[in-house]
């Protein structure tokens, strides 16, 4: 087994997580409000990664993970269908985080469910923080200040947003610099090419 836990030993480790992006028209409204955070409150760091749907959070991986991880991914998504997500609507963390609601699914919570103790079975340690699972997208968050948060909430949790789509891959993103970057897209397989 791979030692994919070893946070601190080399430099040779890459920070990657798994996520549920969302389709183009999606995206495309989700990053204007990144952008409208950006301009209005200061907050640009959503804007770092694709709108996406954590499943599993950043962790870190030696250099011979994205290899060793494909085959193994892929006979997981096989028997797994898409399954439809419904966003709707504003809400926060801790007065620290916005973000877009998905609304109660229970065939996203099964896949979460499936895919962390997959993910577990590999050899990974999802701490407590990491098993709660409130499927959201992200729109403002470590850089929106506490004045711009109070500024900003009043405003979006009044505001309407909703977005349907049809999940029917899983990504694996890899932290390179700046950005997170899509380094491969896992399709289920019941979904259609």
């Amino acid at each position: 087994m791979l030692d994919f836990n070893n946070m601190g030993e080399e430099n040779t480790n890459e920070l990657y997580f798994f996520a549920l992006l969302t389709p183009f028209n999606i995206t495309a409204e989700v990053d204007e409000i990144k952008r409208e955070f950006t301009e209005k409150y200061e907050s640009s760091r959503a804007l770092k990664s694709p709108p996406h749907i954590t499943i599993i959070p950043p962790f870190f991986a030696n250099d011979d993970f994205e290899k060793s991880i494909e085959n193994k991914v892929n006979v997981f998504v096989k028997n797994c269908e898409p399954f439809n997500v419904t966003l709707n609507g504003f809400g926060e963390f801790n007065n620290k985080v916005i973000f877009v609601e998905i609304e109660k699914n229970e065939s996203l919570q099964l896949f979460y469910t499936a895919f962390s103790a997959f993910f577990t079975g590999l050899g990974f340690e999802l701490t407590s923080m990491n098993k709660f699972f409130h499927p959201h997208v992200t729109v403002a968050f470590r850089d929106l200040t506490k004045e711009n948060f109070e500024k900003a909430w009043p405003e979006f949790k009044k505001r309407e947003f909703v977005g349907r789509f049809s999940a029917s891959s899983i990504h694996l993103l890899k932290h390179k610099g700046e950005k997170w970057n899509v380094v491969k897209e896992f399709r289920f397989g019941g979904s259609k090419q």
